[in-house]
């Protein structure tokens, strides 16, 4: 087995190979600081980027309707919007295609669609917890993969196929003592490589949180790219399958500490709002555009509260704030929230092209093109609020064709799929 190492300094890496005793030299890393540009927050508007922004309802065939989209993956004529049920595949007018298996216990079941991705040969995969789940193109069982992402004592809950059918994958941090951050392994679950874990703690109590157990994984111009939401370097998969340190995303003082990360006491809990995190790193040729939790630090609250739960309110619609990194002049902007109750209208790019809602990427598409889902209710209510109302977008025609759009649809209607192309 080949071992890959590496070190990861402040500003200036080193990255040892695990087929050589030698080293070498990286360039000095762009270091991009969140905590000395969270407030150089501006209106940054979408047709800045783009005026492509296309509109995708999806169809709601007889009992396919989800109560809230839990993510997409993209493929180049079809893609899959799944929950934790269901996975169904549409095409990209946002016509129902089919349901790729069911949920249950019997052969070719799955119990819960964790993750589903298009594979490297035609094929789709779910996985159900621990195994994998192969089915053909035309959603019928093909293969199960049992114990695919538990063997070792390694859980694995967010992947990618790379070539030869091997899987990328990271390890969640349950305990904080885990070996390895991330693995390479084959559908049967056996280790090919393996990335050692340099950000040890201890937890008594092992901890399923997103947040140490999912990663931000990625393709970009037939590059993997890989960051865990408490490691602040951005890695790129190299073909020899080492990871390579290409940007430093540190939050300086609002950096969660180890101690805080093993504590699992109501305490800590509390304690959670004084630090910041950075979700998904989505990618251009010129931008990165980087999903940064503020947490406590959010500017922007609603208007009235929101009820989450019975007497529980929040006055908040989202503590997320887009931030664009430049490549080329390495500046890093953020796109500044708004103090309203309109969801739709709190965070993310400011959409002067049709008046619809700000584009909050939640998943690249492909090297230029990102998208996002909303509720159909939703888009029903940003369509008569004051918000809409009351902007002038560069194009009127294509905000009266989001409105006729919008009121055609039922509030019971699946979601929406908005889709931005970016300029190169």
């Amino acid at each position: 087995m080949r071992r890959i190492k590496f070190f990861i300094g402040s500003i200036i890496l080193l990255v040892f190979s695990g087929c050589s005793n030698g080293q070498k030299n990286v360039n000095p890393l762009p270091v991009i600081n969140i905590e000395t540009n969270m407030k150089n927050m501006q209106e940054i508007y979408l047709s800045q980027f783009s005026d492509n922004i296309k509109y995708v309802p999806l169809e709601a065939f007889n009992d396919m309707v989800f109560t809230g989209i839990w993510d997409c993956v993209f493929s180049d004529s079809f893609f899959i919007a799944k929950d934790l049920r269901k996975c169904l595949m549409y095409n990209y007018k946002g016509e129902f295609i089919l349901k790729i298996g069911n949920q249950g216990r019997g052969p070719g079941e799955y119990q819960y669609s964790m993750n589903t991705v298009f594979g490297l040969n035609n094929k789709i995969y779910i996985q159900s917890l621990y195994d994998l789940i192969e089915y053909n193109i035309d959603g019928t069982y093909s293969a199960k993969h049992k114990n695919t992402f538990g063997s070792d004592n390694d859980y694995i809950a967010t992947w990618m196929f790379i070539k030869d059918s091997l899987i990328f994958g990271k390890v969640a941090s349950a305990t904080g003592s885990e070996k390895y951050k991330a693995l390479i392994i084959n559908l049967g679950g056996q280790t090919k490589y393996y990335f050692k874990n340099f950000i040890n703690f201890n937890r008594t109590k092992p901890l399923a949180s997103d947040d140490e157990q999912f990663a931000n994984i990625y393709t970009f111009q037939n590059n993997i790219y890989f960051k865990e939401a408490y490691n602040d370097t951005l890695f790129r998969l190299t073909e020899q399958y080492q990871l390579i340190p290409v940007y430093v995303i540190t939050l300086g003082s609002f950096t969660k500490p180890l101690s805080v990360r093993e504590d699992i006491s109501m305490e800590a809990m509390k304690k959670m709002g004084d630090y910041m995190s950075v979700g998904n790193v989505y990618q251009t040729n010129k931008y990165l555009f980087i999903d940064c939790f503020f947490s406590n630090q959010f500017p922007a609250k609603r208007l009235t509260p929101r009820v989450v739960y019975s007497d529980i309110t929040s006055m908040y619609n989202t503590k997320s704030v887009l931030g664009i990194y430049n490549k080329s002049t390495r500046d890093l902007i953020f796109c500044r929230p708004t103090s309203t109750d309109n969801p739709l209208f709190t965070s993310g790019l400011f959409n002067d092209i049709d008046a619809g809602p700000r584009f909050f990427p939640q998943k690249m598409v492909n090297d230029s093109t990102m998208a996002m889902w909303i509720d159909a209710v939703q888009l029903k209510n940003h369509i008569q609020s004051d918000d809409f109302k009351n902007l002038n977008p560069k194009y009127p025609e294509k905000k009266k064709a989001l409105k006729d759009l919008a009121d055609n649809l039922s509030e019971y209607d699946n979601a929406v799929l908005i889709f931005v192309t970016f300029n190169k």
